[in-house]
């Protein structure tokens, strides 16, 4: 598998030469304009079609050619692109974007209700007050000055 990407890979980088290697065969001039371009490799032949840019990895069984796509991480490219694509256009027009799991303002977000608040102020207060309180009373009641 690797080595078929590795392959793929090579093929693409020598596309603009390949029609002028020995070795590489174009369709007949009558077929489809050329669209497609075959190269010979220790594994088959590639074939690339030249409209889509799809590669192929073409082996020989039984007198025939059987033909599989290769992986290409274009197509999980271009998925990517449409759905930021979408993301942006729904933030253009001022609608919050879907929240994925797992990232902020996604599920469960809630705020407060009165309650909370007000149980968390009178906290807040009663805090306030007793370090007041404190601090008074060390004014008052000041402590000794210690040397060392």
């Amino acid at each position: 598998m690797h080595t078929r990407l590795v392959l793929a890979v090579l093929f693409l980088a020598t596309l603009p030469a390949l029609a002028q290697v020995q070795g590489a065969v174009s369709a007949p001039a009558g077929s489809d304009n050329g669209r497609f371009v075959l190269r010979d490799t220790p594994d088959g032949l590639l074939r690339m079609d030249s409209r889509t840019g799809a590669i192929s990895l073409c082996t020989r069984t039984a007198g025939s050619l059987a033909c599989r796509l290769v992986p290409d991480d274009r197509a999980a490219l271009e998925q990517e692109i449409e759905r930021l694509k979408a993301e942006n256009e729904t933030l253009r027009r001022g609608s919050p974007p879907a929240a994925r799991p797992g990232q902020p303002g996604g599920e469960g977000l809630t705020l407060p209700s009165d309650a909370e608040v007000d149980r968390a102020l009178s906290l807040a207060e009663r805090i306030w007050r007793r370090l007041r309180g404190m601090i008074r009373e060390s004014e008052e009641n000041p402590l000794p000055e210690r040397r060392l």
